[in-house]
């Protein structure tokens, strides 16, 4: 079981971390590649999930 990161803005899993630092030193931020959202909030599903959602669509 694999979860995923979704953007919250697209619903797409394109996020990638913004920052170069990560943990205690600061606070983790994700962009998304697909919309441009950048911020500390993602959506995180189980990949199995996801696909399944996907094929609804």
């Amino acid at each position: 079981m694999v979860n995923i990161r979704i953007c919250p803005n697209c619903k797409k899993p394109k996020l990638k971390s913004a920052t170069n630092v990560s943990g205690w030193l600061g606070a983790d931020f994700f962009e998304c590649t697909n919309c441009g959202y950048t911020g500390r909030f993602y959506i995180e599903v189980d990949s199995e999930d996801y696909k399944m959602d996907q094929e609804e669509d």
